[in-house]
């Protein structure tokens, strides 16, 4: 089988038609005939039914498109990567983290991309999810990864990572001291707690599980500052929740304890957002597969802690 018949073949079944087919592709339709009876010599089998509305997949010739289908996407995908890479990238590309996540992924993915597009540039902030959804849809961000509830109008969105929310406590904590293993989510009922403002994403994710569990937090402190926050529960002024990203130094460190909550509804959803009015330019896409790469990296060395989504998977946004 030639790449050339592949591709003729697939195009023929998308359109249903020699005849389109053929305009499409700028080619005769009698050769094009010719090269898919090639196709089914070769394989000793019909590929398509002819009919008077033109033609339809047998059921071999089904077999063959989902596989060529997903083998010429693939092909594709990877000569864009290799042309962008092969080519010095220029410009610069504008990416906004929040901070849950920008200690971990930041300068990993700097360092990352100046070593593979040196004529590039990458500005990064570190800005809630609410800001960062604003900052998107005004075009101010040329990407972001935030945690989102709604698809906003004016951007593009693509799920990255399922993130599980762990319960954060201070291994000073006589309570919590030699115990990280997991924790009922009634349990969050008896606890004090330091966490982020009603408008953050994580926040807003944490209230939704406990309401369904029918349990009030109680919340001492508000504060829109991951850092304060850490260092607060680290000095014993109550617990809070967080993604493993954001505390796994302090907890390698034996600072911090970080346990699971039992609760299906204790998890966020990442992702990548875009905005819809603008092109997304070469910068931007290398800077994209930078972030998926470092991210499943990222899971594989427990760094974070979560389930990957594949680039092009379909998902359903869970925080915002």
């Amino acid at each position: 089988m030639e790449l050339l018949e592949l591709r003729y073949f697939v195009q023929v079944a998308d359109l249903g038609s020699f005849s389109k087919a053929s305009v499409k592709l700028g080619i005769t339709q009698p050769a094009l005939s010719r090269q898919v009876q090639k196709l089914e010599h070769e394989l000793r089998t019909s590929l398509f039914y002819r009919h008077g509305r033109g033609v339809s997949l047998t059921q071999q010739g089904r077999k063959l498109y989902d596989v060529v289908r997903h083998l010429l996407g693939a092909l594709s995908e990877i000569k864009e990567e290799i042309q962008d890479q092969s080519e010095r990238l220029t410009g610069s590309v504008t990416l906004g983290l929040p901070p849950s996540i920008c200690a971990t992924l930041g300068a990993p993915l700097a360092r990352r991309f100046h070593e593979n597009y040196p004529d590039a540039t990458l500005r990064i902030h570190e800005v809630f999810s609410g800001t960062l959804l604003e900052w998107v849809e005004g075009g101010r961000l040329d990407l972001a990864v935030l945690y989102d509830a709604r698809r906003g109008r004016s951007m593009l969105s693509s799920p990255l990572l399922v993130e599980n929310l762990l319960l954060v406590q201070s291994a000073k904590d006589t309570d919590a001291a030699g115990n990280d293993g997991p924790v009922g989510v009634e349990t969050l009922g008896d606890l004090r707690f330091v966490l982020p403002g009603l408008e953050n994403g994580l926040r807003r994710v944490v209230d939704a599980a406990v309401r369904r569990a029918d349990i009030d937090l109680q919340v001492d402190m508000e504060i829109d500052s991951v850092t304060a926050i850490k260092q607060l529960v680290e000095e014993g002024m109550g617990s809070t929740i967080l993604p493993f990203g954001a505390v796994h130094r302090e907890v390698r460190q034996g600072r911090l304890i970080a346990r699971e909550v039992t609760s299906k509804d204790m998890h966020a959803m990442l992702v990548t957002a875009t905005p819809l009015h603008q092109p997304v330019s070469k910068a931007t896409r290398a800077l994209l597969r930078l972030i998926h790469a470092e991210v499943a990296k990222c899971v594989a060395n427990g760094v974070l802690k979560g389930k990957v989504v594949a680039p092009g998977s379909a998902g359903e946004n869970s925080a915002g």
